[in-house]
């Protein structure tokens, strides 16, 4: 049964492989070449079959250095799915980054024809390492495209939060600043207790989370048959690691409902900003396929990944 999926999953990805590829000529005076607009991609990772989607701002040159952003799903889920989410293949173009949509791994227990991918964000099995994967897909597009390698970010939701969390942590001297949303740093279950290792150096992030999230609560505890690290131990842990102050800046919106805290003077000027959507639940706030948000994470997430270089 599971070489049936397999298989079903191979020739619908290949499928879109081929439709979902568009062409844009860019003109750069000298010379005009076709770079491709959206792409879905293979690559052989430990002899797993690991896939992206990935999309070229309209007017990339080859002789200029841009960001390169990779955007984490949810977990399940799939590339399209947050692609579509959050824009940000919109924000691509209006300011010239390269955006990366990596798939996690097919896991047959969370298998859906749509969105049958998972993040090994806490347990790490032998054969399959995601973060392998991610380091050896960003150093794909270092070789392949002209990547300033001072601002290379990620950013996820849900279970690719945490991904993004682990991602940063373990990868903090490569990685400029991240951004989580509706994500934890840690969790319990089956008995065992999982949470981020000390990161190599410090990492500015930035997170959202929503107080009536209930597939990961605002305030931890028993969800879905896992207890999860509530958001205050979210920030707590990267406030103490960043060595910022621990005293934010507290700055709610005119209607209240949208409460920004911002942790400062961290070292190498890095900083911690904690977005509480008040009666927000699990999604990515400001997205059109969700209820209206007078926030937009997308454009947040990249004008702190502007301020915050390597």
């Amino acid at each position: 049964m599971k070489k049936i999926y397999l298989i079903t999953i191979i020739a619908i990805l290949i499928f879109c492989s081929i439709n979902v590829q568009g062409f844009s000529k860019l003109n750069s005076g000298k010379k005009s070449q076709l770079y491709p607009v959206d792409n879905f991609r293979f690559m052989i990772v430990d002899g797993l079959l690991r896939s992206y989607q990935y999309h070229i701002p309209q007017d990339y040159e080859d002789d200029t250095s841009v960001p390169l952003v990779f955007v984490l799903h949810g977990v399940p889920g799939g590339a399209y799915q947050v692609k579509f989410m959050s824009k940000m293949n919109d924000k691509s173009d209006e300011e010239g980054f390269i955006v990366v949509y990596p798939n996690g791994h097919i896991n047959y227990h969370f298998f859906r024809i749509l969105a049958p991918y998972v993040w090994n964000e806490w347990i790490v099995h032998d054969d399959v390492d995601d973060g392998k994967f991610l380091r050896l897909l960003i150093e794909k597009f270092q070789i392949e495209y002209n990547i300033n390698h001072s601002r290379i970010y990620v950013c996820g939701i849900s279970g690719g939060a945490s991904m993004t969390y682990k991602f940063g942590a373990f990868y903090s001297n490569v990685v400029a600043s991240i951004a989580a949303i509706s994500g934890t740093i840690g969790v319990t279950m089956n008995g065992e207790t999982y949470s981020l290792s000390e990161p190599v150096g410090a990492l500015p992030v930035m997170i959202f989370h929503g107080t009536d999230d209930h597939l990961v609560p605002f305030d931890g505890g028993w969800a879905q048959g896992i207890f999860w690290k509530s958001v205050n131990e979210s920030v707590s842990f990267w406030v103490e690691h960043n060595n910022c102050n621990p005293i934010p800046k507290i700055e709610p919106s005119d209607s209240g409902n949208v409460i920004k805290e911002t942790y400062t003077n961290g070292t190498d000027d890095s900083e911690v900003v904690l977005y509480s959507m008040i009666h927000g639940g699990h999604k990515w706030f400001g997205s059109t396929i969700h209820s209206p948000c007078e926030i937009s994470a997308t454009d947040l997430i990249w004008d702190f990944f502007e301020s915050h270089p390597k």
